[in-house]
């Protein structure tokens, strides 16, 4: 899904429950270059928004009352949509900020929140989405390129050669099209961290590929699949499919 508007403008969807804050971020995005597609205050009208209106990045807060909390959104959007999660919530606990991340979101941040560096997380994850998306795939390719591993709609599908799909986070795609682009060589941490934080790869915690990893083959397990990913003490990771 491409829904990036022709001029560039990256188009956002917001879920919060607060009016204040839901208007300050409104003005405040726009000012930054932004277009919201929508404002939501509940996840019924944000899901009957999403479908009319799809965006490039959603922004949610885990504290929306009448109906599924942000949690439940961003793991639902994670199924469906190929859209990039921004979690922004007043719920600063450790518990809290893995349950949003390994529930689906890219980015977790805490109120109160500067707007500069909302736009600037926004635009990076943009940023990281696109340079995640495979290669569109070679007309005439040969019967046995079907039955290898393959990334699909634009990099968000994993596909095994058993024809099984996951749907994939930004950060999950742009670590296996990293992978498989290397062909069965490692791909060291700090290859991997300069793709996630291009602007200042110095700043990005290696623990984090380990548990981005660790939620990738659960994930794949419970969807039936025995994700090729092979960890290299002291290197990195490789696909060995």
């Amino acid at each position: 899904m491409q829904t990036q508007a022709a001029d560039g403008v990256l188009c956002i969807g917001l879920l919060e429950d607060d009016a204040d804050f839901r208007e300050e971020l409104v003005l405040g995005l726009g000012g930054y270059g932004f277009r919201v597609s929508f404002a939501c205050g509940n996840s019924a009208d944000f899901y009957r928004q999403i479908e009319t209106q799809p965006c490039d990045v959603v922004i949610l807060d885990a504290n929306v009352q009448g109906g599924e909390d942000g949690f439940s959104v961003a793991t639902r959007l994670r199924a469906l949509h190929p859209v990039g999660i921004v979690m922004l919530t007043g719920r600063a606990a450790l518990e809290d900020r893995v349950r949003g991340l390994e529930g689906g979101a890219d980015i977790y941040m805490t109120k109160p929140v500067d707007l500069l560096e909302l736009s600037s997380v926004i635009r990076s994850l943009a940023r990281r989405m696109r340079l995640s998306r495979g290669p569109a795939p070679t007309p005439g390719a040969d019967r046995s390129a079907s039955q290898a591993w393959s990334l699909q709609d634009g990099g968000w599908i994993l596909v095994s050669p058993e024809g099984a799909s996951l749907h994939l986070s930004a950060q999950e795609r742009l670590f296996l099209n990293a992978l498989m682009e290397a062909s069965g060589n490692v791909v060291s941490r700090q290859a991997l961290s300069e793709l996630f934080n291009p602007t200042n790869p110095s700043d990005f915690e290696l623990r984090r590929i380990d548990v981005l990893v660790s939620r990738l083959r659960a994930k794949a397990q419970s969807s039936g699949m025995k994700l090729p990913v092979l960890s290299v003490r002291g290197q990195g990771y490789v696909f060995a499919a």
